[in-house]
């Protein structure tokens, strides 16, 4: 029996109105959607997404992730999660994996990909972009990202214990994702460095969300899982 097709599909930060139109064309179409749950989470982001679209009869199954520190502990989630798609794929039907933000930007999306196409080299795959948090932060914002001759960077926030790591360039902004767990410390670092400002937001387009610039408004806001930043520099 052939294999389903698999689609990785970016569904932006959670506001459905970010939906591509190639992306609820694809719900629309697959037979079984995956969503994503984080393993302390009550209510999935994704999910919540997808059940806004309408005219989907695809069956909806959410998956659960593993979002600690610990890397084995979080491969050993992919792992079992990917055996769960390969089965349904193997069975000949075309699943989509629903992913926060964009498949190919520090998503979860990338580790099943890889675990698929090694299991089922002849799988047919196709990859639907989103928006990203940061695109979306610097439109709430209406903060230029980038222009002229400055340069971008993406760093991932969660096991950044020195700010000091962290080196930006000259005319630059960069991005710092998922930065709950070391957020203050990344705030009152950079806040005190010349020629610096910094835009942060936590949970985008949900219930909820908080945007800020000032440091004191920062450090005092509850730390969120979904949360970011972006500092410029001159």
């Amino acid at each position: 029996m052939q294999s389903g097709k698999f689609y990785g599909v970016g569904i932006g930060p959670g506001d459905p109105r970010y939906l591509t139109v190639m992306a609820v064309d694809v719900f629309r179409s697959v037979d079984l959607i995956f969503t994503v749950v984080g393993r302390n989470s009550k209510f999935s982001v994704s999910r919540q997404v997808i059940d806004s679209v309408t005219q989907v009869k695809a069956e909806k199954r959410e998956l659960t992730f593993s979002m600690a520190r610990d890397w084995e502990l979080r491969r050993q989630s992919v792992q079992e999660n990917a055996e769960e798609i390969l089965a349904v794929l193997k069975s000949g039907l075309n699943c989509a994996f629903a992913t926060l933000g964009d498949p190919m930007t520090y998503s979860t999306f990338g580790y099943l990909l890889k675990i698929l196409q090694e299991e089922l080299p002849s799988l047919e795959t196709e990859v639907v972009p989103g928006i990203t948090s940061f695109a979306a932060l610097a439109a709430k914002s209406q903060t230029v990202l980038v222009e002229d001759d400055e340069s971008l960077h993406v760093f991932p926030g969660q096991n950044v214990e020195c700010p000091e790591t962290i080196k930006l360039m000259p005319k630059s902004a960069n991005v710092i994702l998922k930065s709950y767990k070391n957020r203050n410390r990344l705030v009152e670092h950079f806040s005190k460095q010349e020629g610096c400002s910094i835009i942060y937001g936590s949970r985008l387009c949900l219930d909820g969300e908080f945007t800020a610039t000032a440091a004191s408004e920062i450090v005092a806001h509850p730390d969120e899982y979904l949360s970011l930043m972006i500092i410029k520099k001159d």
